[in-house]
């Protein structure tokens, strides 16, 4: 009886251990895929609004390739797109929350987390598209991307929309006296709709979803888009007129959840920021390439496109003025600054 007792009690010890050393496995294999491990293979979520012939879908795509391929494959990317996870706010308030990886979005809705980024969105600060590389690409950008990581977030770039111009249903429009009465659809922003209301128009809020159909229904007569937005969503098809204003340009920063990103091992971190760095020169041209195509074929859709240099720019800017007045104070010294960058 003795004897049996302790070959018993052996068993049972060894037992114990195998359990113990399976627990003590299983615990270094989960702690080594929370933090992201070096060998551990990393999926990145990635939500935006884009269709698939948008730029934004274009170099997120192309960023994906580049960063599978410099991390040999253990970096893979779980795209989606087109709206599927929410509009731009939403998919924002989920990278906040971490409950989505990554994003690509448009400035405007991100000014509801970072107030200061709406500097860019005041009406004709920028000179030419150069100009707006060179404030991006220097201190200002830098700044607005710190303020961009403050909220929880690191910002991986900042990508672009583009130049976002008036379009409208009605007639030409060429100074600030052709929008005097006519609705435009816009965000709702202070801003923005002061920014009608200067120029005498007729400023109507509504969700980027139900812009066609209130377009088509006479519900608004115009609207502001980049040409991407104004050709891969066929707003063509209830808008005839474009004229090339310039009104406001659209930043995209790519931010990617802060603390997702720190948990990553130091080199699939370096490999982010490296690629989203290169990827903003290369994004930028994809877009610049499919405007000008864009442009040509929104002409051959019958769309009468007003060039910038036919557009009394002056006219508008001297009636956007009281909006400046209103404005700039709130952003401290970075309108002046954008003015002033060469």
């Amino acid at each position: 009886m003795k004897r049996n007792k302790y070959i018993i009690n052996f068993m049972v010890l060894i037992a114990l251990s195998i359990i113990l050393a399976a627990c003590g496995n299983d615990s270094e294999k989960t702690e080594g895929k929370a933090s992201g491990g070096d060998g551990d293979s990393i999926v990145i979520k990635v939500g935006h609004i884009a269709p698939e012939e948008h730029s934004y879908t274009k170099g997120l795509e192309e960023f994906a390739k580049r960063v599978e391929e410099k991390t040999d494959g253990q970096v893979t990317f779980d795209m989606h797109g087109n709206g599927q996870l929410g509009g731009e706010r939403e998919v924002v308030e989920q990278v906040q929350l971490g409950t989505l990886d990554m994003t690509m979005v448009t400035a405007g809705p991100l000014t509801n987390f970072v107030p200061e980024f709406a500097v860019l969105e005041m009406p004709f600060l920028f000179r030419d598209i150069d100009h707006v590389y060179a404030t991006l690409d220097g201190e200002v950008g830098d700044e607005l991307m710190e303020k961009i990581d403050e909220q929880g977030f690191k910002t991986l770039g900042l990508w672009e929309n583009g130049f976002r111009h008036l379009t409208n249903d009605k007639k030409p429009i060429t100074s600030p006296k052709d929008t005097k009465g006519m609705k435009i659809r816009t965000i709702e922003n202070d801003l923005y709709i002061d920014t009608y209301k200067a120029i005498g128009a007729d400023p109507t809020p509504i969700a980027f979803p139900e812009t066609y159909t209130s377009l088509q229904q006479g519900v608004v007569d115009g609207m502001d888009a980049s040409y991407g937005v104004f050709h891969s969503t066929k707003l063509y098809e209830v808008q005839g007129h474009l004229s090339e204003v310039d009104m406001h340009y659209a930043a995209a920063p790519v931010i990617i959840n802060q603390g997702v990103f720190e948990g990553y091992p130091e080199d699939v971190q370096k490999v982010l920021m490296e690629t989203g760095k290169e990827m903003t020169d290369v994004q930028r041209e994809i877009n610049q390439e499919m405007e000008q195509e864009q442009k040509e074929e929104l002409k051959e859709q019958g769309v009468e496109i007003v060039e910038k240099s036919d557009v009394d720019m002056e006219a508008f800017e001297k009636t956007l003025q009281p909006v400046y007045d209103k404005y700039e104070s709130e952003f401290g010294d970075l309108v002046e600054r954008i003015k002033a960058v060469e």
